[in-house]
């Protein structure tokens, strides 16, 4: 068995602030017995696109750079794989991303958001200012601890290909770091257990809670971060109010058996999916 945490906190403009909650919530975790980590969205920002203001990117960093040589050290000195979702700055641009750090501290891999959304979800603001989409595609990184782990980021857990990739490249465990607020709040679950039954995974889901301080005026994030076993079924699930560490207890075996009794992957007609692959309309 391993046990994975997620701790859901509130951002700041401060980003000393976040890096001080996830580095005391990683020490917390550790000594939980939790051996796999994972913190919302943007955790060492505000959610900025509530607003389209270039003062944005002076809180991007490159990686590695100063929030996740930190938080490697973190995860070097508890033993454990670390999922630290922040803004990257990089030499092809910005992008909205989520590092994966090893136990003895270095950078087993990441992930750049690859569907950024085209439309204004909130009113002011635009993901496509800040972000540009990844270019990574949806890879899978080995952990020491059995668990293969591969992550989407907030909006494109509303699409199933993102989720489906993931699967089809060998998880057993999708991360889904996100900052969501209340229009999303119905088909938060539903869709996180979506994609848990239909591919045979581990989903584990960290939103962000409250409001971010020194942001732009906004909904609050409702929490809610929760872990969802391979046949829907909810392990574990935060408050909706409070900062706070959720733990579940995930077996490999129990992966591997669900997709020997339902054989979703070998019953697929990849030849038949064209549609799916085609350029946009």
């Amino acid at each position: 068995m391993v046990r994975v945490a997620l701790a859901q906190f509130s951002g700041s403009i401060d980003k000393a602030r976040n890096l001080e909650k996830a580095e005391r919530m990683a020490y917390e975790a550790a000594g939980n017995g939790a051996k796999i980590i994972g913190f919302p969205e943007l955790c060492t920002t505000v959610y900025m696109a509530f607003e389209n203001d270039a003062r944005h990117f002076a809180s991007a960093e490159e990686v590695p750079g100063p929030s996740v040589n930190r938080m490697a050290r973190v995860a070097r000195e508890t033993g454990t794989v670390v999922v630290f979702p922040l803004f990257e700055r990089a030499a092809g641009g910005h992008y909205n991303a989520a590092v994966v750090l090893g136990p003895d501290g270095r950078i087993i891999g990441k992930y750049r958001k690859s569907s950024i959304p085209t439309t204004e979800l909130i009113p002011g603001g635009s993901e496509q200012f800040y972000f540009k989409p990844g270019d990574l595609g949806y890879p899978v990184f080995e952990t020491p601890f059995g668990l293969r782990i591969g992550i989407i980021i907030c909006y494109e857990r509303n699409l199933a290909e993102p989720a489906r990739c993931i699967g089809l490249n060998g998880a057993d465990l999708l991360f889904v770091p996100v900052a969501t607020v209340a229009v999303t709040r119905p088909w938060w679950e539903v869709l996180l257990r979506a994609h848990a039954i239909q591919n045979l995974y581990y989903v584990a889901a960290c939103n962000k809670v409250g409001y971010d301080a020194g942001g732009a005026p906004g909904e609050p994030y409702y929490g809610l971060s929760m872990v969802i076993d391979p046949m829907g079924r909810v392990l574990a699930q935060a408050s909706e109010t409070a900062e706070q560490i959720v733990y579940a207890d995930l077996d490999p075996a129990v992966v591997r058996a669900a997709r020997r009794k339902w054989t979703f992957y070998e019953d697929r007609r990849p030849e038949l999916y064209a549609a799916i692959a085609a350029a946009k309309p």
